[in-house]
């Protein structure tokens, strides 16, 4: 969702939407965002959890926020990631001015002139405020300015009540890969990678299919999308089930955002409840499927 209707959206949830108890407002936006996708929608059950996206909802408010708050944080995840998995794993990140700095909260503590001809800009917390560069001299920079400045005002927790995203955001700026770059999305439950959803060619003819361990179809899909789409097994593919295995312990599930990049294997983000977990399953008794393999 973007432009002016991410902005409604927000407007609606922060100021209308905040109003509504939790079971109500968990089954507003998973209607809306079926209703997007027409998809039917299946009411709700937040007190006594069955299905994959009703054990999202529940796990939004229960656990250790603290830590999920720091690794649902693109910046702050990056010691913990290091710790775990090694720095290697990590993808550079770019300093934003000749101060050195990473990360700031103020968009004119960067200097455009400092940074590389190719970049990513990203919002340390949320889904989707990225801004690729990969060519600056095409870069509309009053325009990223505007559009850094008006991000920063968002409070994440209002899109989706996860309290995980409550606090300040952070602009970092990493070192672009290439553009276009797959995504590995490992779904791993109870510290066990299960299903991979592949993002594939995201600026071009987008196309998510989800593989098993054993690259097998998986038999479904988010938000209705075709379940026709093939791809190749990367040779990375071991390396990347052990990575995210490894980053996925402990926890009941989460989604480990993986990428590979000249045979290397990058960390992107750990995602505790994507889509806010209102993005339909289809067909819908992998709700149930799903929502089986999270042990709360």
């Amino acid at each position: 969702m973007a432009g002016k209707y991410r902005n409604l959206y927000y407007s609606l949830n922060k100021y209308i939407f905040r109003l509504l108890p939790d079971t109500l407002y968990h089954n507003l936006l998973g209607w809306i965002m079926h209703r997007r996708f027409g998809v039917g929608y299946h009411w709700m059950n937040i007190t006594h959890p069955k299905t994959f996206s009703e054990k999202l909802q529940w796990l939004k408010k229960n656990g250790p926020i603290e830590k999920k708050s720091q690794l649902s944080d693109k910046y702050d995840v990056r010691e913990w990631v290091g710790g775990v998995i090694g720095d290697k794993y990590l993808v550079d990140l770019i300093p934003l001015s000749k101060s050195g700095k990473f990360e700031t909260t103020k968009v004119e503590d960067i200097d455009f002139n400092y940074l590389p001809n190719q970049f990513v800009l990203k919002l340390t917390k949320g889904s989707g405020f990225n801004i690729i560069c990969k060519d600056k001299s095409q870069l509309n920079l009053p325009k990223v300015k505007k559009t850094l400045v008006d991000w920063l005002g968002v409070n994440n927790y209002y899109l989706s009540r996860e309290p995980n995203y409550k606090g300040e955001n952070k602009i970092i700026c990493e070192r672009m890969l290439e553009y276009n770059i797959t995504d590995y999305k490992f779904f791993c439950f109870n510290g066990t990678p299960t299903f991979v959803e592949l993002y594939i060619d995201r600026f071009g003819n987008h196309r998510k299919v989800f593989y098993d361990m054993n690259w097998k179809k998986a038999g479904f899909t988010t938000a209705n999308d075709s379940m026709d789409g093939d791809a190749e097994r990367p040779k990375e593919f071991d390396e990347m089930v052990s990575v995210a295995k490894k980053l996925s312990e402990g926890w009941p599930f989460v989604r480990v955002d993986l990428y590979v990049h000249e045979g290397n294997v990058y960390f992107g983000e750990m995602t505790f409840h994507p889509a806010g977990g209102y993005t339909p399953i289809t067909p819908h008794e992998w709700e149930y499927k799903l929502g089986e393999k999270i042990k709360l």
